[in-house]
């Protein structure tokens, strides 16, 4: 029996930004449409060395196979020289319950958490969405401005960070970075006004605390928060949720219980469960997007295990077909 290794690089070449949008809307069709199991994630902490990690699982019903991601996040490895996330997708034979490739997934991640949040702006965007505001200058934040270049003619671009460094070097590798990316891409100067001119505002960092002002959002914008994720850390204030028409999240369960986002309001009764979809739901019709031009909207993006299989399972088809990755025999006793 044959196991497929695919690295990152040959993830890269396997699947396009337009190709993940896609598949997006297919993972929350299925999730819509009751043909997977969820509900099994789970998280472990170490307190020595500081970090934790994500199990992320996901099942197709009928035989369609499953799979699982580890991410790994330990807060002190840029101080021995290596990456402070690591994530591998598992990925196993529906009928057979056999493992039949790994990947590393950091890449992959990105592509879909982008792609996402493309999906959301096909339904919450407005049409016309010309400067988009990004509120972080990492990796992140790279694939959400290349995801949201494919579903939106976008002019210009504003970036907003702590480091001046690092948003130079987000300048001058997104504005050359061609395709459907614009070139018109600069630091801003005051958070407030950039995101108070913008159609788009994307959130991609780890803040503890509000990123954005929701009194400096002018009507019509399109709010993302894609970047932290646990119930102590907050990208957007009540404010920005308050006066959002309409409250989308790719993960209902997750939010409810992680997002602190969402947390804080609800605990305050700013709003209620009920005033929050699924965007599975909103890809379905069974909920709205955007109904005007005048609305706030808002997406909270945290990830959803059926991204990650459905995702990780095109890119395995892409492989096999083009023979990419290295195959190894895995086996054992088979009586």
């Amino acid at each position: 029996m044959k196991l497929r290794i695919l690295t990152e690089d040959d993830a890269r070449g396997l699947v396009a930004m337009a190709d993940a949008i896609d598949l997006q809307a297919k993972a929350f069709t299925i999730l819509a449409e009751g043909g997977s199991i969820e509900g099994l994630r789970s998280f472990a902490l170490s307190e020595d060395p500081p970090g934790g990690v994500i199990f992320n699982p996901s099942f197709l019903k009928g035989g369609k196979g499953y799979g699982i991601k580890v991410v790994s996040d330990f807060y002190e490895n840029p101080e021995l020289g290596v990456p402070r996330m690591s994530a591998i997708v598992a990925l196993f034979d529906g009928e057979t319950g056999l493992p039949r490739t790994i990947m590393e997934a950091g890449y992959m991640s990105d592509l879909r958490t982008g792609a996402g949040t493309a999906l959301a702006a096909r339904h919450l965007a407005r049409r016309d969405s010309r400067v988009l505001t990004l509120i972080g200058a990492g990796r992140v934040a790279r694939n959400q401005l290349a995801a949201l270049a494919e579903v939106c003619r976008l002019e210009k671009v504003r970036v907003v960070t702590r480091s001046e460094g690092r948003g130079r070097e987000f300048v001058e590798r997104m504005s050359a970075a061609g395709g459907k990316v614009p070139t018109d891409i600069e630091l801003a100067p005051e958070r407030d006004a950039a995101v108070g001119g913008a159609d788009i505002v994307v959130c991609a960092t780890t803040a503890r605390q509000p990123v954005i002002d929701g009194a400096a959002l002018s009507a019509g914008t399109f709010v993302a928060a894609v970047g932290a994720h646990d119930v102590g850390a907050r990208e957007v204030d009540t404010e920005t949720i308050r006066r959002a028409a309409r409250r989308v999240v790719d993960s209902p369960v997750d939010s409810l219980k992680n997002a602190g986002d969402l947390m804080v309001p609800l605990g305050e009764g700013v709003i209620g469960e009920d005033d929050i979809a699924g965007i599975a739901d909103v890809v379905a019709g069974r909920r709205a997007g955007r109904q005007s031009d005048d609305e706030i909207t808002y997406y909270k993006g945290m990830g959803v295990p059926i991204q990650d299989l459905v995702t990780a399972q095109y890119i395995e088809s892409r492989a096999e077909e083009r023979g990419v990755g290295t195959l190894i025999d895995i086996g054992g006793d088979h009586d």
